[in-house]
């Protein structure tokens, strides 16, 4: 049932995923909350702006952020809604590749992603449960979802988590506001004290990395 799943770091097995509807419902109430309760943390100059927040939730450190553009929508809808996977390996940073594990079926897709960080670092894997989806149509919005997976890694490999809700929305003036929260731990020797120092800087690179992506990508076809 809905209200017996959470946006946490511990792994669940396929059968303890709720239908789209629920974790939609579930990612809207979490949005919703950050730029009115969140604490604000840094301001980063990426195009019209990108601001950080921050907060605990269930004993885990959340960063989330917000920013706001002048840019098609069909740019974010086909960049980060489909294929969502497939072209953040074009654009995320350390990002090497991922196995898909469920073919999704029920709206959620299974995969191990692989992150190759820098020397000394192992390679980390983070096996994730991924949702993507427009509710209505007819409302140009969409969520992606991401909770951990009860999934084995490969040998050698350092296991990583990741919980993260992203909602992109047309505004009435047209602007696309894009929102993104969420918690991590890479494994490993670093503290997370460490890890969450750089969460902020972190997730605000990833606007611009998207959007001149997008730019090279879409205002060519």
């Amino acid at each position: 049932m809905a209200h017996e799943f959470v946006f946490d770091m511990k792994p669940k097995a396929r059968d303890a995923l709720v239908r789209p509807e629920a974790a939609v419902d579930l990612a809207r109430s979490l949005v919703s909350e950050v730029a009115r309760t969140w604490k604000r943390e840094s301001a980063y100059p990426y195009y019209s702006g990108v601001q950080t927040y921050s907060r605990k939730l269930l004993g885990e450190k959340w960063v989330a952020r917000i920013s706001i553009h002048e840019l098609p929508w069909d740019w974010f809808k086909a960049g980060i809604c489909d294929d969502h996977t497939e072209n953040e390996l074009e654009y995320i940073d350390q990002f090497e590749t991922y196995t898909e594990i469920d073919a999704g079926e029920s709206g959620w897709k299974g995969i191990v992603a692989k992150y190759a960080l820098s020397f000394p670092l192992s390679v980390r894997e983070l096996p994730e449960w991924v949702l993507a989806v427009q509710p209505d149509p007819e409302i140009r919005e969409f969520f992606v979802i991401s909770v951990p997976a009860k999934c084995p890694i490969s040998k050698g490999a350092v296991l990583g988590r990741y919980t993260s809700v992203e909602q992109v929305r047309e505004l009435r003036d047209g602007r696309i506001e894009w929102t993104m929260a969420f918690t991590s731990d890479g494994g490993g020797t670093i503290p997370r004290w460490i890890q969450n120092l750089v969460l902020p800087s972190t997730t605000a690179k990833d606007v611009p990395s998207f959007i001149e992506w997008a730019k090279r990508k879409y205002a060519i076809e």
